[in-house]
């Protein structure tokens, strides 16, 4: 079976529900844009998905650049960046994509209590994950995977010390 293209503000999407239902409050996000990327309705679906959540849209910054998604819950900050997943391409353009999406989650790490980084990924990302990014490397940075399941439309959630799924 064909894997199907997994656009990244579904991703994106899904870990914003996850991180509301969990009690964080989304300061910013930065929306995918880009080549054959609706930006437009994006920004229509993400203010209808806002609404259903409860929160006001005017109480989120939109930003161009920096993380895909920032949250906060107390003293602790979260950076999460989320990536989609294409249909047709070769296994190496797959592994560029993931180690940019890394690259680019590591690149807001820095020595700050309580923060927290994130890479959300749908699920076809697993093997890049289990072969490029060791659980060590996680726990050091405090780095947390969201792995997006497009069949049931949510993230599962893994802790830097948990081990993910085989």
């Amino acid at each position: 079976m064909q894997p199907q293209y997994i656009p990244e503000f579904n991703v994106q999407a899904a870990v914003v529900k996850w991180l509301h239902s969990n009690g964080w409050i989304v300061e910013s996000l930065s929306l995918p844009h880009g080549q054959r990327i609706d930006s437009v309705g994006n920004k229509n679906k993400l203010k209808a998905e806002l609404i259903t959540l409860g929160i006001e849209e005017k109480s989120i910054r939109l930003v161009s650049k920096g993380e895909d998604i920032r949250v906060r819950k107390g003293d602790s900050l979260w950076r999460i960046e989320c990536k989609s997943f294409g249909t047709d391409l070769p296994s190496s353009t797959v592994r560029n994509q993931f180690d940019r999406a890394l690259a680019s989650t590591v690149s807001c790490y820095d020595r700050s209590q309580g923060l927290q980084l994130g890479l959300a990924l749908p699920e076809q990302y697993l093997k890049y994950i289990e072969d490029r990014l060791p659980q060590a490397l996680r726990m050091a940075l405090n780095l947390w995977v969201f792995l997006y399941a497009k069949s049931d439309d949510k993230v599962y959630e893994f802790a830097p010390h948990q081990k993910l799924p085989s």
